[in-house]
């Protein structure tokens, strides 16, 4: 039987009966009952337990209820593992969450980032048990910190989720949380606030970086020469920075029929074993490069880290060798017009002027891109990038300018009947000669006017034949009035055309 009770304590009081230590002076003691109740049952091995419950006996008793219930159900062997973990401090829980990442493979930096990241974010909040975690306050503190600080941009509040949902999710696992408490957050949309976005380089913004790197100055620890080459590894592989500086020799196989190089998979972002063919320039190159130095057994090509063990700083290289390079660019102007011209230009900028940023990623944004340029299937591009997703090659990395978009149109064939429409001057190749009149879909007319194809440079050229009589531009032939401008519009394949009113139609 359990039992609710308030305990006899003993205080001490003056003589105006304020309570006062035991050893004042003329202190007398005071029996009286205890503000708290107490409350006493027995667990599920019989043993007996007293413990302070709430100074309201309604809520006391409540309490007492909860424990004796408890109890009971322990007794009977129905024990809840959630219970048990809800009374463990949320530091334990994430000293587990760490030792299951290491375990499972990944990487230290990802292990101390995505730990990091989920111990600020519920200091922040004040959550010290898992029980109180709470998608309000997580949801609250995220856009507090997306509206205050500078540097937490929409895809680092992305990322602080990412981490605590993950960490929840693993808590769900091993039975430590019911559910989820926040499998109802979402991520943000990051277009509408990006702080660092790449840009890809273009050929010739390429080829002076790796000119203006070929004769630089030591800088971050490597030298001119060994700076383009990374540049170039870079961006005709696709590496990051990470993988490039785990290569060593025996990552390069120069001499098999298919040139390539490979990354272990301790040292890929994918946590895979990854190869790249190499481009015939780019394996010329490499062996020079190789041949010039004197390579020890596991040494690795390019020493990116520092002595304590630190990424060197690759955007410093980047933001210097682009720098030269623009210097360099300006002064080959031969006139104070195209220097003008020039200057207001961001050709070769690290930062352009859409704000996007050539730091040495870019040159990840650059292989892709020029994948894209070069016709190569998105498909094929997807796995040369190592992307598990296609949009993610497709809308953050392939840059393709207006340039680009103009000559894939330009690319296309002609349209059918494009030299049929009166008024319009059309560029049509020779191939095209062979294009004939024919009869207006929907109408059993011929056109009264149908231009002679000739070669490009003359464009189109009318015949002063019998059957295709010259007409002014804007004009039909008065002699077949059966043909309106919506019939000679309505070509074979295409919706017909609408005439509309005279201020809204755009045919004369």
């Amino acid at each position: 039987m359990a039992s609710l009770f308030r305990m006899s304590v003993t205080r001490y009081v003056d003589e105006a009966g304020k309570r006062v230590a035991k050893a004042t002076p003329g202190a007398q003691a005071v029996r009286e009952k205890s503000r708290k109740w107490y409350g006493e049952f027995r667990d599920a091995s019989g043993r007996m337990h007293r413990v302070p419950l709430a100074t309201d006996k309604t809520a006391a008793r409540a309490m007492l209820a909860e424990l004796v219930r408890q109890a009971e159900r322990d007794f009977a062997g129905l024990v809840d593992p959630c219970e048990a973990h809800a009374k463990r401090p949320l530091a334990e829980h994430l000293g587990d969450y760490e030792q299951h990442l290491k375990a499972k493979g990944a990487s230290a930096k990802h292990v101390k980032q995505t730990v990091g990241r989920i111990r600020r974010l519920c200091d922040k909040c004040g959550f010290s048990r898992i029980t109180l975690v709470d998608e309000t306050k997580v949801e609250r503190w995220l856009s507090q910190q997306r509206d205050t600080s500078q540097r937490f941009s929409a895809q680092t509040s992305n990322f602080y989720l990412d981490a605590i949902k993950s960490f929840c999710n693993w808590l769900v696992r091993r039975n430590r949380l019911p559910r989820n408490p926040l499998a109802e957050l979402k991520r943000i949309n990051v277009d509408a606030d990006r702080r660092h976005d790449r840009r890809s380089l273009s050929e010739d913004e390429f080829r002076r970086l790796v000119a203006e790197a070929e004769i630089g100055p030591t800088i971050e620890g490597l030298s001119g020469p060994d700076r383009a080459m990374l540049y170039v590894l870079a961006a005709w592989t696709g590496y990051r920075r990470g993988e490039l500086a785990s290569l060593t020799l025996a990552s390069c196989h120069l001499d098999e029929p298919a040139p390539k190089i490979s990354v272990a998979a301790g040292y890929s972002k994918r946590r895979r074993h990854d190869e790249i063919p190499l481009h015939p320039y780019v394996v010329a190159r490499l062996q020079s490069w190789i041949d010039n130095r004197n390579f020890k057994q596991g040494e690795p090509l390019f020493h990116l880290h520092s002595a304590k063990g630190h990424f060197r700083k690759t955007a410093k290289m980047m933001r210097h060798d682009l720098s030269q390079a623009r210097m360099r660019w300006l002064t080959e102007a031969v006139s104070s017009d195209e220097r003008s011209k020039r200057e207001r230009s961001d050709f070769l900028l690290y930062q352009d002027e859409q704000g996007l940023f050539a730091d040495f990623h870019a040159n990840r944004h650059t292989f892709i891109s020029n994948l894209g340029r070069a016709g190569v299937s998105l498909t094929l591009a997807q796995k040369l990038a190592r992307h598990s997703d296609p949009r993610l090659t497709a809308n953050r990395y392939t840059h393709l300018e207006l340039a680009d978009h103009a000559a894939a149109i330009a690319s296309l064939n002609p349209p059918p009947g494009s030299g049929a429409i009166v008024g319009c001057t059309v560029e049509v190749p020779v191939e095209a000669e062979d294009l004939v009149a024919g009869p207006v879909a929907g109408t059993d007319d011929v056109l009264c006017h149908q231009p002679t194809l000739n070669d490009s440079s003359k464009g189109l050229r009318d015949s002063n034949t019998d059957s295709h009589k010259r007409m002014p531009q804007g004009t039909f032939d008065a002699q077949c009035p059966s043909v309106s401008p919506c019939d000679l519009l309505r070509l074979a394949g295409f919706e017909p055309a609408t005439c509309g009113l005279g201020n809204r139609c755009s045919i004369p």
